[in-house]
């Protein structure tokens, strides 16, 4: 019998080949149905048998989102509670538990849709597949691949950037007043939803990049499937949320799609350029903890430089520091009325499904950053083009009268 890893490669081969992808010898059928079908399938996997006895469920023990509960064969997980933040794979002995993988029916999509298909990529991607491999040289890939074209999802953290320092000059106006960033991570919105819900009045009703991404792309392209690249796992959770589903089509990591370059011998570094910078410094910035808060700190300043009460960020990263973070201000030791929430140690860089280390992703994304043609989106022209598109002159024009990037979090 093949083990999941060989499984898995094979497969993604003859979907490459566009071969039938379950004419595999020797797999297990519930793998390949799970392989081959991962859209209707749950975050989690359970690959092997459960040996642990209940009341030593080490997975269990490690999730803070009420995910678990036992079953006779074994820990079973309601995937409408998990969020994606892989701690009981990590916390599994036995290795008995793994994340789904949606490459598969992506390859299958750049055969057979007819449609446009986006890759919208995160902006922590600088640097993961090696040195020479600039944000041009991935676009030039991604394209050989099958797809229309490559957005780099940090200009709708520009937007997101502007979103989130208007909300915050409009209602931060007393020392009382605080808010909570409601744009980066998935597993800090969770975490207020499911264990601080007194907070959610502080927090703005705004999607993530990842989201505003995708409705952008179907609000100018209808028929467009749209396909997310990131290190994140919680985001193939986000995804699924009620009121945010139909955004995007597909989430894939960083290391699935590094799978599908290796299985088609792209060499990558060898490519040529085929460069868009459309985001400011301040969006790229999202990559890593603390680029959120910078970001709005700095264009809340750009907006109302002459602010009575001035924005004071905090941040915390990692699940245990956010609670902490959080701790803190429901105790009245807030100090800062404006705080970001990453659910990974180092933030997006940090993610579980990132290539290379943490600080050198932040580094990478730093040189990245530095070099953007803009520094905030106030200074950023194609903010405003494509707000254009969707049919507002202006930011605020946008703001007053559009709820496309909005949610409700209650």
């Amino acid at each position: 019998m093949l083990t999941l890893e060989e499984l898995y490669k094979s497969m993604l081969q003859r979907a490459v080949d566009g071969k039938d992808v379950k004419a595999v010898t020797n797999g297990d059928l519930k793998l390949m149905d799970c392989l081959a079908h991962p859209q209707d399938k749950p975050l989690v996997w359970r690959v092997k048998p459960c040996l642990c006895p209940p009341d030593q469920a080490d997975c269990a023990d490690a999730c803070d989102w009420g995910a678990f509960h036992h079953e006779a064969d074994g820990v079973a997980i309601d995937d409408s509670k998990c969020v994606g933040c892989q701690a009981c794979i990590d916390a599994c002995k036995m290795d008995a538990l793994t994340t789904k993988k949606d490459i598969i029916p992506v390859v299958q999509e750049l055969h057979d849709y007819n449609g446009p298909i986006y890759a919208l990529v995160a902006p922590a991607v600088a640097g993961q597949f090696g040195p020479d491999v600039t944000s041009g040289r991935l676009r030039t890939a991604l394209k050989s691949l099958g797809f229309t074209g490559m957005l780099e999802v940090a200009v709708f953290a520009d937007i997101l950037t502007l979103k989130e320092a208007l909300e915050f000059d409009k209602k931060v106006t007393s020392e009382a007043d605080f808010q909570l960033t409601s744009c980066c991570c998935p597993m800090w919105i969770a975490m207020i939803k499911k264990l601080y819900h007194q907070l959610l009045p502080n927090v703005p009703g705004s999607v993530s990049p990842m989201i505003a991404g995708g409705l952008t792309v179907k609000a100018l392209h209808p028929e467009a499937k749209t396909v997310f690249i990131g290190p994140c796992l919680a985001k193939k959770a986000e995804m699924k949320e009620p009121d945010l589903a139909g955004a995007i089509d597909y989430v894939l990591t960083y290391q699935e799609l590094r799978d599908l370059f290796t299985v088609t011998n792209i060499d990558l570094a060898s490519l040529p350029e085929d460069n868009q910078p459309h985001a400011s410094e301040a969006g790229i910035s999202y990559a890593y903890a603390g680029g959120v808060a910078g970001a709005v700190a700095e264009t809340v300043h750009q907006l109302n430089p002459d602010r009575a009460i001035d924005i004071k960020t905090r941040k915390a990263d990692g699940v245990p520091d956010c609670k902490a973070m959080i701790n803190d201000i429901l105790a009245g030791n807030r100090d800062g009325n404006f705080f970001e929430g990453m659910g990974c140690k180092g933030g997006c860089v940090g993610g579980p499904r990132a290539i290379i280390k943490k600080e050198e992703g932040k580094a990478n994304v730093q040189a990245y950053a530095k070099n953007a043609l803009y520094r905030t989106p106030m200074e950023n022209p194609y903010v405003i083009e494509m707000l254009k598109k969707l049919g507002f002159e202006t930011v605020e024009d946008f703001l007053e009268k559009s709820d496309l990037y909005d949610r409700q979090l209650d």
